[in-house]
């Protein structure tokens, strides 16, 4: 059964930042690497490293206002985690999880960045992701059953 992407949640240092609005493709593509030599008569490859791009998560700015479907600290709370974290400079667990419970972790730096706004626009900011580990991809809640992808 297909699934909607409505109840999709990113994971800062544990915490869940409220506003999520988008997300990047997730996964990495692996290098390809030439193994061609003298006596081959055509090239030949074969599959390198995983590299992944940055990875810029897109929410919607939220002020301390009352809000009828969260508290307040969490709308006061998603970019202020975000620029506290960039800030310190520090590596950190990261995670995106999926309505179906699946779900990405790595590890890696972020930045954040307020992005482009417009006369009657809705503020939004982005955090984007450095990565520094495997992403990885697990399809329950335990580690032992999981895939760099």
């Amino acid at each position: 059964m297909e699934l909607l992407s409505s109840g999709t949640a990113y994971f800062l240092n544990g915490q869940n930042l409220y506003g999520l609005k988008s997300t990047p493709e997730l996964g990495g593509t692996r290098e390809k690497r030439e193994v061609t030599n003298l006596l081959d008569t055509a090239h030949r490859y074969i599959a390198g490293l995983y590299k992944y791009d940055d990875l810029t998560f897109d929410f919607y700015y939220n002020s301390a206002e009352e809000n009828p479907n969260v508290t307040q600290a969490q709308t006061a709370a998603a970019f202020a985690a975000a620029r506290a974290v960039e800030l310190s400079g520090a590596s950190v667990s990261q995670k995106v999880q999926f309505p179906d419970g699946t779900y990405f972790t790595w590890s890696g730096q972020i930045a954040t960045k307020i992005k482009r706004m417009e006369a009657d626009g809705v503020m939004e900011f982005s955090i984007i992701s450095i990565p520094n580990t495997a992403l990885v991809y697990s399809t329950d809640n335990s580690s032992n059953n999981s895939s760099s992808q």
